[in-house]
């Protein structure tokens, strides 16, 4: 039997191949679905840049007609003022935003997660909240002074926040001293999470 022999075009040969990442990135934002999965930094502000975007194009549709925004977490924490910014633009947002914790939130991870209106969480799934940590200040007695006085003021904002969420405030005060884990079904009790998901169908 004769071999089939295809001659393949130089131009075609040559191509290179989508990014499969950027594949489903693109494909998440068709669904209104953003991953928040790394350190929280100033990647994340394009995140807000899309809740913006999608609020822009339901403005003037009712609430209960608007697609909802999906965020699944996946982080460490990071960066304290764009967790704020985020906090902010989310709490803002007329369109539902819900988060699924997927298995890590911590630190300013968890804080942009409690900012969504309808949380849920993976079964085995772990939340971190903290006063983070004001190590490595340097400069003149004046400088480490303003550093710390504003340092203070942000774990203050950080507790009121908390104690706005719906967590205990005697509990907050005492907790935030140091490191305060919670698993899936501690999460649920004190309502930083609303219920832990046991099925994808619930959140895709």
């Amino acid at each position: 039997m004769n071999e089939l022999h295809i001659q393949i075009p130089e131009q075609i040969e040559n191509l290179t191949l989508p990014n499969p990442m950027l594949l489903t990135f693109y494909k998440n934002l068709e669904n209104r679905v953003l991953w928040l999965d790394s350190d929280v930094d100033e990647n994340w502000l394009e995140f807000s840049k899309y809740i913006v975007m999608w609020n822009a194009e339901d403005k003037g549709k009712p609430k209960d007609e608007r697609k909802p925004i999906k965020l699944f977490i996946y982080s460490l924490g990071g960066d304290l003022d764009v967790c704020n910014h985020l906090i902010d633009i989310i709490r803002l947002s007329e369109t539902k935003v819900i988060g699924c914790n997927t298995q890590l939130c911590m630190s300013a991870g968890a804080f942009v997660y409690l900012a969504c209106h309808e949380r849920l969480t993976l079964p085995r799934a772990q939340f971190l909240l903290h006063s983070g940590s004001a190590e490595g200040i340097s400069g003149t007695a004046d400088q480490v002074a303003a550093y710390n006085a504003q340092y203070k003021k942000q774990v203050k904002l950080l507790k009121d926040y908390l104690v706005e969420c719906g967590l205990p405030k005697k509990m907050v005060d005492t907790k935030m001293r140091g490191e305060w884990f919670l698993d899936a079904n501690e999460s649920v009790e004190l309502g930083v999470a609303q219920r832990i998901i046991e099925s994808l169908d619930e959140v895709i």
